[in-house]
């Protein structure tokens, strides 16, 4: 649907003194803005619209950066395209050092495979091959898909991925027809473009594929390392919900914000880094009125496959489209891949149910907080047990600690509880949690001597665990929302509420400063003090810090 007024549109959805100069050009499939016609965003962003109601923009504030995207278009699979070419324009300066890093994450955080910095060219073969081999079958997934729906959302996501590529490497939109049954399989690009970089100027359309796949990746490559990320809780009181996570990642992280108005969806994430096609690390909430954060299993046991659909696009179906907490939940479900095994922690803000979903490589459940005090189940396939850890799974509390709540899956993926003082201070510290910024104290503490707390740090080597070691790896940010603030943010169709003025969301950039006892002389993760000081830094601090700030479209 095209707007008469891109200044009322971006107003509305932005809140922003965003306006447009006279005379935009018609939507082209073919061509940019023309010269001299450009949307006027604030002071201080990078950005570029290609007509009149499709443009976004990148800020920078500090470590974080935060990406805006509107798209609209008769056409679904167009209008996504373009949210991924303009997403792609905008962080074209910044995928190579994605890229990069991600490569080195793997190896600094992964005491099994791969271990090198650079990677061996074993290892790119390796992942090429099930990049390739993922993305094909994907595209067949999609196209013998027999719920309409579901085949038009995840081609809708299969667009913007490549949109983003196109952004980074082309001048103009290039998207030509698009429909399902003329998804890209690897035969649209050349053998350039299907080439795995590192340290090189060029990004691939294999690279940007690796950005948003590399949770997958991982554990398709290495099934033996178990992995363990992020703290999450979620807080109902009489009138508030409180949604709350920090991601546990390498000090290489690019964490940052994203948000997409796409037509008829909105959604607002922190995502894991530039490229993402939304978060990949699971916190925000979409247009339904669905809220989420996200918590690893740590298996030591799994089956994962590289033809499978993998989380990445289970996950951003659910977290862009679902409606209610069972849509989340069949979302999630529709194949199970042993790759990147996670515990959603769900908010319905519209009946202000709770709920988490759990999976194996091969089964799920669903919770969901019912009106005794208790929890209703579904399960995948169906007659799975489901009992359930009570101190994890509260009438009005789930808490995320990477272990399973339900006793079936923490059986079958045979997890292990290895930071197990955050399930203590959680506990403890819950009650305290009355406001904003009690949330965010809860998320974000650390206790005197111990570095495996709820935001807490591996690199110091020490701290309570059943399998200590020292990866430079911890918590890298934080964030908290509350339903009345998510609810005042969710756009009123065409666009947002003229009133918005409030955050999104607020996000806090950085590592804890561990003071052991006597309380004192802390600091956060530095890289040139570290083991690792000759880490090659791309696009990161050396000191890994920041404060809390609102995630809103104004910042500064």
């Amino acid at each position: 649907m095209i707007k008469q007024h891109l200044a009322k549109l971006l107003t509305l959805a932005l809140a922003l003194a965003m306006i447009i100069t006279a005379g935009c050009a018609q939507k082209s499939a073919d061509s940019p803005a023309s010269p001299g016609k450009k949307l006027k965003f604030p002071q201080g962003v990078e950005s570029f619209a290609i007509d009149d109601d499709t443009g976004g923009y990148l800020q920078q504030f500090g470590p974080l950066s935060n990406l805006v995207v509107i798209s609209h278009d008769p056409d679904n699979f167009k209008a996504e395209y373009e949210a991924g070419y303009i997403q792609g324009r905008l962080q074209k300066g910044q995928l190579t050092a994605t890229r990069d890093n991600l490569w080195d994450t793997i190896a600094r955080v992964d005491p099994g495979y791969p271990k090198n910095v650079p990677p061996t060219t074993t290892e790119t073969a390796t992942a090429k091959k099930m990049l390739i081999d993922n993305w094909n079958y994907t595209i067949e997934w999609v196209q013998r898909a027999s719920d309409s729906k579901t085949k038009e959302r995840l081609s809708r996501l299969i667009y913007r991925l490549v949109g983003i590529y196109d952004g980074a490497t082309k001048a103009a939109p290039t998207a030509g027809e698009l429909a399902t049954a003329r998804l890209p399989k690897t035969e649209r690009f050349s053998p350039e473009e299907l080439t795995l970089n590192y340290e090189s100027p060029t990004v691939s359309f294999l690279d940007v594929y690796f950005i948003n796949a590399v949770a997958d990746l991982m554990d398709a490559m290495d099934n033996k390392f178990s992995r363990s990320k992020c703290s999450a809780y979620i807080k109902r009181t009489s009138n508030e919900i409180y949604l709350a996570h920090n991601s546990w990642f390498s000090f290489l992280d690019q964490s940052m914000a994203s948000t997409y108005q796409i037509n008829d969806t909105f959604v607002t994430v922190n995502a894991l880094s530039p490229g993402n096609i939304l978060s990949n690390t699971d916190f925000g909430y979409n247009a339904n009125g669905i809220m989420f954060n996200e918590t690893t299993e740590l298996a030591t046991h799994s089956e994962p496959k590289v033809e499978a659909l993998w989380m990445l696009w289970r996950g951003a179906l659910a977290e862009q489209f679902a409606a209610t907490l069972d849509e989340f939940f069949e979302l999630t479900s529709l194949e199970g891949s042993g790759t990147y095994m996670n515990g959603y922690g769900l908010i319905d803000m519209k009946t202000q149910e709770i709920g988490l979903v759990e999976m194996t490589w091969k089964d799920f459940i669903l919770f969901k907080s019912n009106k005794t005090g208790g929890y209703d189940t579904r399960t995948k396939p169906e007659g799975l047990p489901t009992g359930y850890d009570h101190e994890l799974i509260q009438p009005d509390v789930i808490l995320g600690v990477n272990f399973p709540a339900s006793l079936y899956v923490r059986e079958q993926i045979q997890s292990i509880e290895n930071r197990p003082m955050r399930r203590q201070q959680f506990l403890a510290r819950m009650d305290t949690v009355t406001d904003v910024a009690s949330a965010q104290a809860l998320i974000t503490y650390t206790a005197p001597g111990e570095p495996l707390s709820i935001y807490g740090r591996w690199d110091l080597g020490f701290g309570t665990t059943p399998k200590p070691k020292t990866i430079p790896e911890g918590s890298v940010d934080a964030k908290v929302v509350t339903a009345s603030r998510a609810k005042a943010s969710i756009p009123k169709a065409p666009g947002l509420t003229s009133s918005q003025t409030q955050p999104f969301f607020w996000m806090k950039y950085g590592t804890p400063v561990f003071e052991p006892p006597p309380a004192g002389g802390g600091k956060p993760f530095i890289w040139s003090e570290s083991q690792w000081s000759n880490q090659k830094l791309r696009q990161v601090p050396d000191v890994v810090t920041g404060e809390w700030a609102p995630i809103a479209p104004e910042l500064n």
